[in-house]
């Protein structure tokens, strides 16, 4: 619903306001991401039948650069470092994940207080594993989906502090054994404006 008010608010908002916030701006921040909760889609193994485990809270982080092609539109990249992807299992196949993923943002314009966003991460990410634990994730990659609705208060002319909470959905492989995690996404970070 939140999605659909912000969609609608951005189509309507009226050209002197949208005049106001510029096109062709770079940002670049760096966002701390918290994984509290989610699962592990593990499935392929030899003698493990296909489940979805419960996965530990993970920690990341995320340095981007985005281009505002529009005042309300910007696209950008992201890579993304993420520790602890483990499933809740006896053993702990796999500790890291490395993404790189493009961002579609779209802002609405001329809040100068708080301003909200919904940001589309789609990518492509490597899990890499523990040794010696007694599993193993293999060259586990795939694809990884987010998408995040967020805040951005300015503190200044080109400082702003950023809130945001989402989902991640891995569609991990190895050797045709799923080793993909799904996350809620809770991350805080800070942004200038070039």
């Amino acid at each position: 619903m939140g999605a659909f008010v912000l969609g609608v608010g951005l189509v309507l908002a009226p050209s002197e306001i949208v005049a106001r916030e510029p096109s062709g701006q770079i940002d670049v921040g760096l966002a701390g991401r918290y994984m509290p909760t989610g699962w592990f889609e593990w499935s392929g193994r030899r003698g493990v039948t296909d489940s979805a485990l419960g996965a530990y809270p993970a920690v990341g982080g995320a340095p981007f650069v985005d281009y505002h092609l529009t005042p309300v539109f910007s696209i950008g990249f992201m890579p993304e470092f993420t520790l602890n992807v483990i499933p809740r299992t006896s053993y702990y196949p796999v500790s890291a994940m490395i993404a790189g993923t493009l961002r579609a943002q779209a802002e609405y314009p001329g809040q100068h207080v708080l301003a909200p966003y919904l940001l589309l991460a789609p990518g492509y990410s490597a899990l890499f594993g523990y040794n010696n634990t007694g599993g193993s994730s293999g060259a586990a990659h795939g694809i990884v989906l987010s998408a995040y609705a967020g805040l951005r208060i300015p503190t200044g002319t080109r400082h702003s502090v950023l809130a945001e909470g989402g989902y991640l959905h891995g569609f991990q492989k190895s050797d045709g054994s799923s080793y993909a995690p799904s996350y809620l996404v809770l991350s805080a970070g800070w942004q200038i404006s070039l």
